[in-house]
């Protein structure tokens, strides 16, 4: 697992996240403080204070690797200092990692817009799972909040599935997968030419796309040899806006996993506007899964 790391507020809550995740999975951790590629000696800020000079890089991700040590007992992260573009950094570093970690926050300010830029490059292009983590007032322990997912049908939300399943058997979490409907242009074209009304059939599309989307859980479950019932879980079904129904759902989860393409979106845009935006207002961390057929 590899956790970006800047020294700021955003990125504390990835790194103590990320530590928290990888002793739940048992597996390493790796803190990687990236300084620009054109840097002319601009430094990391950290309660108000300089660090991070060209001579103490080094220093800074060593004391986050310490308070890893000190708060989540039993991880012995490993630490890199990479002077590089952030993106281009963290992408390379994602080859071979199980998840890669990095804080997002409000987008108001330029230089959390870049941070945020960052965070939607990172989503997709990196080569594994990419988990956007909030700036949160604490980072506890998983409890019952749920591991919350969306679900389209789409070859990107059947992996986002998979991902999810994974989270909650490791965290002991409950599974909610969520399918969103609306009707759109196609189905009022369709409800007219076979006279049938728009709402009905999206719905019932809706309702299958969930029947399709528990019994790939069910066969991931199987092929990972878990117990039946070792998981709780839940399908839900919402009319509206899908980014709407996600965020109402993401308020009371652990974390939610959404593809980086759903149907709605053009094949050729590597990131959909749905998980574009949970990335930047979902209130708990946002899991962000690719397809096998997107682009490096």
């Amino acid at each position: 697992m590899v956790v970006g790391y800047d020294a700021s507020a955003v990125a504390e809550s990835a790194l103590e996240w990320a530590a928290r995740e990888a002793r739940t999975r048992r597996t390493s951790l790796q803190i990687v403080y990236v300084r620009d590629e054109h840097d002319t000696g601009l430094t990391a800020r950290k309660d108000g204070r300089d660090v991070g000079s060209d001579t103490g890089a080094w220093p800074v991700v060593e004391e986050a690797a310490a308070r890893v040590r000190d708060h989540v007992p039993g991880i012995e992260p490993e630490t890199y200092v990479e002077y590089a573009s952030p993106g281009a950094a963290l992408v390379g570093m994602s080859h071979g990692a199980s998840l890669l970690v990095v804080g997002s926050a409000p987008h108001r300010v330029l230089v959390e817009e870049l941070r945020g830029s960052v965070a939607l490059q990172l989503a997709a292009h990196a080569h594994c799972p990419v988990a956007v983590v909030p700036e949160l007032p604490e980072v506890r322990m998983p409890a019952v909040r749920p591991v919350v997912v969306g679900y389209d049908g789409s070859p990107s939300a059947a992996r986002a599935l998979a991902c999810a399943a994974d989270a909650a058997w490791y965290g002991a979490l409950p599974l909610r997968v969520v399918v969103v409907w609306r009707p759109g242009a196609t189905e009022w074209i369709e409800s007219f030419t076979m006279g049938t009304l728009p709402r009905d059939a999206t719905e019932a599309t809706a309702e299958q796309t969930l029947v399709d989307g528990l019994e790939r859980i069910r066969k991931h479950s199987e092929m990972r040899g878990w117990r039946a019932g070792s998981i709780a879980l839940e399908g839900i079904v919402r009319e509206g806006r899908a980014v709407d129904m996600l965020h109402l759902a993401a308020t009371e989860a652990d974390r939610l996993v959404v593809g980086t393409r759903g149907r709605g979106g053009f094949a050729s845009l590597l990131l959909g506007s749905v998980s574009h935006t949970m990335i930047r207002v979902a209130p708990c961390p946002v899991v962000v899964v690719r397809d096998d057929e997107a682009d490096a």
